[in-house]
């Protein structure tokens, strides 16, 4: 399960309503951005999402990258890549990852990479 591994002060969320139903720690895209839910919560309900933080552990396609690569959000599959066609820029790799592996290591997450 996605983890966040900043310190506490320096994971920056926000409190919105969206549209749809979240999941805690679930990645979604909303408007072009890549929001992670702190809490599960009903369409237009109060939650508050991560939009920068150095997470780990988040579900990874079955692709190598390297350390400094830019990491993408496939939101059709629901996993981290580093192919940017159709996929959204999400930040940066602070560890390599070989092909095989099912989850990423650590990596420099931000909403407004792009």
């Amino acid at each position: 399960m996605l983890q966040t591994r900043s310190p506490a002060a320096r994971i920056r969320t926000t409190q919105l309503m969206l549209a749809v139903a979240t999941v805690a720690h679930a990645p979604i895209v909303n408007n072009g951005r890549v929001l992670i839910p702190t809490s599960t919560a009903d369409a237009n309900a109060l939650n508050g999402y991560v939009y920068d933080a150095e997470i780990s552990d988040a579900p990874k396609a079955a692709v190598a990258w390297s350390a400094m690569d830019k990491l993408y959000w496939d939101n059709t599959n629901k996993v981290i890549t580093n192919v940017a066609t159709s996929n959204t820029l999400i930040g940066y790799a602070l560890e390599p990852a070989a092909s095989g592996d099912a989850v990423t290591g650590l990596v420099a997450f931000n909403a407004f990479a792009a």
